[in-house]
């Protein structure tokens, strides 16, 4: 885990002008896992969990908002807050990409999609300032907020699209708790 330290945090997209403001929250000291829960991990509080064979270091997926919590809860943690996620991921700047704010001028590699999956930390690029690793590629992430009966979920996705245009640190999509994706995973945090 990664410390995030507390203290006013303004989320959203970087302001375009005077006008563009958006609400700062207050935020405590926390920790957040480095990388998303793998299936090697989750198979440890959950042994009726199955994945194809090599695929331990890989980050879970197909997992529900209600297994995740489940999970981060055995694990004596939680679900991210969207506020501590975004956190995390853009850093005290509040950059674009959890690396900084341009786009680099290499393609994302199929590998680092929410489908084809290798090992979590493997883009040695997406990284943020905090030190959480693949918070723009590999996996949409669960957080604990809802709106309107749905979840809210953050991170990169690249299997459709393969653009890190798709990866800022502030954008999000809402959910149903109990669906399950083969690009969607999670990663915990914990209060310090």
């Amino acid at each position: 885990m990664v410390e995030v330290p507390g203290g006013p945090f303004t989320p959203g997209s970087p302001p375009k002008s005077l006008l563009d403001k958006h609400p700062r929250v207050d935020l405590e000291t926390f920790l957040i896992d480095t990388h998303e829960v793998t299936n090697e991990e989750f198979k440890e509080k959950f042994p009726e969990h199955t994945f194809w064979p090599g695929a331990e270091s890989h980050p879970v997926s197909q997992i529900s908002w209600h297994e995740a919590r489940r999970f981060c809860k055995l694990a004596g943690k939680r679900l991210p807050s969207e506020m501590e996620w975004e956190k995390s991921a853009g850093g005290p700047d509040r950059r674009i990409y959890p690396w900084g704010n341009k786009l680099p001028r290499k393609k994302p590699h199929p590998y680092y999609s929410g489908i084809i999956k290798r090992r979590v930390g493997l883009n040695r690029k997406d990284v943020s300032f905090y030190g959480a690793k693949d918070m723009a590629g590999s996996v949409w992430e669960w957080t604990a907020d809802r709106v309107d009966g749905k979840s809210v979920v953050r991170g990169g996705l690249w299997n459709l699209h393969l653009d890190y245009e798709y990866s800022k640190t502030y954008e999000k999509n809402l959910i149903h708790p109990d669906r399950r994706f083969i690009f969607l995973g999670f990663r915990c945090v914990k209060s310090k």
